[in-house]
């Protein structure tokens, strides 16, 4: 009788730079990931079923602080499937950008400042357990836009800070089967939704010594003419532990609560082990 176990995990986290030094015009913090895990079981008494999953991370942070100006570029994506009893299903899936220019530093750290974020998928999503076909969600549907007028704070070494009573919110629906589903808070068969509110974004990235990082992200948007439990909020946490230069641990952790998705907190936590290269 055969008995075989493979358990694999490898992350790849080359370009990690060192946390933003203010002496410096122009910054750069980026990771690039991949982790993957495999277990094959055969004949095994303990039980449990033949399983793998890979994900996917990519963050790419630009300051550019000028004279007048500080702009922060920031460009965020990752993608993950999880195969188990011979299906395959994606677990992960997203593409962000955002823009933010605020005055630089001068008589006060609190400038004005503006945003724009937009956010969206790059494949079609299903329901779990879905047997139809019918994806809930797929590349343009739905597409988030976020336009912001408020004050921004870029003094820290470690934190960007940005406040906004000013806020536009976007949802853009492509696909015709979930418009006339009225998915995402749209009326039915509308293919656009505006929201009008307040935002706060948080950034922050530290390099906390040679071998350790954490970069995070946090975004709430209220709407004024909603009620105050059906605020969004997105929460994105990366810390990632370098082993003798080319080892890495890396945790990715992702919380999510959008009513016009679904009525409940989502989370998400990514634990790898592997190789990373890191320019400081």
């Amino acid at each position: 009788m055969k008995k075989t176990i493979l358990t694999l995990l490898i992350v790849v986290s080359p370009f990690v730079a060192k946390s933003i030094d203010t002496t410096k015009v122009f910054n750069r913090n980026a990771i690039y990931s991949v982790s993957g895990a495999l277990t094959e079981l055969d004949n095994w008494n303990a039980g449990g079923e033949n399983s793998s999953n890979v994900s996917f991370l990519l963050r790419e942070n630009w300051i550019n602080k000028g004279v007048n100006f500080t702009t922060v570029h920031l460009l965020e994506g990752n993608y993950g499937l999880s195969r188990q009893a011979g299906t395959v299903t994606k677990n992960a899936d997203r593409l962000e950008f955002t823009t933010t220019l605020t005055g630089s530093p001068k008589a006060t750290e609190w400038n004005l400042s503006s945003q724009f974020n937009a956010r969206t998928q790059l494949a079609p999503g299903y329901a779990k357990g879905d047997t139809s076909g019918m994806p809930i969600s797929t590349f343009g549907a739905p597409i988030y836009a976020q336009f912001s007028f408020g004050l921004g704070n870029n003094s820290s070494e470690y934190w960007q800070m940005f406040l906004s009573p000013l806020a536009g919110k976007s949802t853009t629906v492509l696909d015709a089967d979930l418009r006339e589903k009225a998915a995402f808070g749209l009326d039915t068969g509308s293919t656009w939704r505006l929201e009008a509110g307040a935002k706060i974004t948080l950034n922050y990235t530290q390099q906390i010594d040679d071998a350790f990082s954490v970069t995070a992200k946090s975004d709430i948007f209220f709407n004024y003419l909603g009620p105050v439990l059906a605020t969004d909020f997105m929460l994105d946490i990366i810390a990632l532990y370098n082993i003798k230069d080319i080892f890495s641990v890396n945790a990715h952790i992702q919380v999510i609560r959008d009513i016009d998705q679904i009525d409940a907190w989502q989370s998400r936590s990514v634990l790898g082990v592997g190789l990373a290269y890191t320019i400081k």
